[in-house]
């Protein structure tokens, strides 16, 4: 008996020697790798790009750069999330968790040769919120090419009728502008906050709402309704009224009607006024909604510059048999063009859906400039996420 106990004790032993073992190795561990709350990676990247004018494979060159510190990067995130269980080593889907968001980067050297052109950088890359780094939004924006919003939310207080200065409204623009975007003016919008395409916009046609994006020359609309309403007064909240609101909102891309992001929020206001209750309550339901619309469109734009974005070419001009010979070149020819997606075509006129790996405005450039051989391209129309080509035999 004496015997067992003193295995028993010398066991629990060993197995607490074992724990503080492996607590000090995780503690290690946690030193070896970058925490994702301290400073940014330091990632050295090169990039190439291909273009008939220097100046575009400079710009391609240097979004293959980002992306290749971005790329590079990722594997450290990785590793830093990977955690220690049952004495094991395990990271498991951590790669779709991690997203990495270049902060600032500098070019270290840049040569040209032919039509190619390279660049090294020293990139800055942090994993984590974007949406609290504003040097880091400020990069992005720049790199979309500082996309104009506009914000169209009528509102009411279920007692009255429309309100004329839409709180939920105001403080989502508010929200934009800190992080530097750039706002149609409100005084423009306000012509048209209770106008028929507005409230076709609100049932629901993102057509419509688009449009409307498209006349006041913004690549982004947010579009919704809100609401507030009586909620209480008296008893524990003594003379104060308490009033409750809803924000709802769709962010649309304005040259494909394509929805970025949606969703609603709900929110409460006090005070001794009923009016005054009832825009605090639309004010804070307005932030939040702003601040998550914010958060999905910033999420978007970043998988744009890092990964592939989708550009929509409609073309026209050409039979189906030219067509289908076109789109081969397209594939072929053009650097970036990564998947070709057939969506319609109807007399000489088709819709393509082009995963490209680059800046789209760049595309635009190239195909207007480079040789296709029998075919001659011209482009009629351009926003960042379409592009409108005629193409003839020559």
């Amino acid at each position: 008996m004496i015997e067992h106990k003193k295995e028993r004790r010398e066991s629990l032993r060993q197995r607490i020697a074992f724990c503080a073992f492996v607590s000090f190795v995780i503690f290690l561990l946690s030193l070896s790798v970058p925490s994702r709350a301290s400073e940014p990676l330091v990632i050295f990247a090169e990039g190439v790009g291909g273009a008939e004018q220097q100046a575009m494979a400079r710009d391609a060159a240097i979004w293959d750069a980002l992306r290749q510190a971005v790329e590079q990067a990722l594997g450290t995130f990785i590793q830093s999330e990977s955690i220690v269980e049952n004495y094991q080593l395990i990271s498991d889907n951590i790669f779709s968790k991690t997203a990495g968001y270049i902060q600032k980067y500098h070019i270290l050297e840049e040569v040209s040769s032919d039509d190619l052109y390279r660049v090294k950088i020293k990139a800055y890359v942090v994993s984590g919120k974007l949406e609290n780094d504003l040097a880091a939004i400020g990069l992005l924006i720049s790199q979309k090419h500082k996309p104009r919003m506009m914000v169209v939310i009528p509102e009411q207080h279920l007692a009255r009728k429309k309100v004329p200065d839409p709180a939920g409204e105001t403080e989502i623009i508010k929200r934009l502008l800190e992080k530097g975007f750039k706002v149609v003016d409100q005084s423009q919008v306000k012509k048209i906050r209770y106008n028929d395409q507005i409230r076709a916009a609100l049932a629901g046609d993102d057509k419509t709402a688009a449009k409307i994006g498209l006349q006041y020359g913004a690549e982004v609309i947010i579009v919704g309704e809100a609401f507030s309403e009586f909620a209480t007064s008296g008893g524990v909240l003594g003379s104060m009224i308490s009033c409750r609101a809803r924000v709802e909102a769709r962010a649309i891309r304005t040259d494909t009607g394509e929805i970025i992001a949606a969703d609603g929020k709900h929110a409460a206001g006090i005070d001794i006024s009923e009016n005054i209750a009832g825009k605090k309550a639309l004010q804070n339901a307005g932030g939040q909604l702003g601040d998550y619309l914010i958060t999905q469109i910033l999420s978007r734009w970043r998988s744009d510059v890092v990964d592939t974005t989708t550009v929509q070419l409609i073309i026209s001009g050409v039979d189906y048999q030219q067509f289908a010979k076109f789109k081969m070149l397209l594939k072929d020819s053009v650097r970036g063009v990564k998947a070709i997606h057939q969506r319609t075509f109807s007399g000489k006129r088709g819709a393509l859906d082009i995963d490209f790996k680059g800046d789209p405005q760049a595309l635009a450039d190239e195909l207007a400039l480079k040789d296709f051989g029998d075919f001659k391209v011209a482009i009629t129309n351009f926003t960042s996420n379409r592009l409108d080509l005629e193409v003839l035999t020559k």
